[in-house]
């Protein structure tokens, strides 16, 4: 199973989409962000449990936004196997679901 690469390809991918225009965040996706964004700030590592209650609270989804959420049910997933969020992939797994979170939480709403 190639979790960790499959989860950085996407992270990467829906970075690139944003930056350049490609995928505006809606409400949800940025409500969704900035939740986790503001956790992140703590200093704390990400963990399951944290994306997992995030993803309780999301809206129904379509589009880009699905491809957001099921990207951060993989990364739950991923943080609930220790040896495989400690390996490097893994590490450079969530530094990319990270990145995405820091882009889309400060990112200014699609209608702007």
């Amino acid at each position: 199973m190639h979790v960790p690469e499959e989860i950085r390809a996407e992270a990467a991918a829906l970075i690139d989409h944003h930056a350049l225009g490609l995928w505006k965040p809606n409400d949800a996706d940025r409500r969704a962000a900035v939740a986790l964004f503001r956790f992140l700030e703590t200093g704390q590592p990400l963990t399951g449990e944290q994306l997992r209650s995030v993803l309780a609270h999301a809206e129904p989804s379509d589009g880009a936004t699905e491809r957001l959420l099921q990207l951060l049910r993989m990364t739950a997933a991923l943080l609930d196997d220790t040896s495989a969020a400690e390996s490097p992939a893994g590490r450079d797994a969530v530094d990319h679901v990270c990145l995405l979170l820091d882009a889309l939480a400060l990112s200014r709403p699609a209608d702007h």
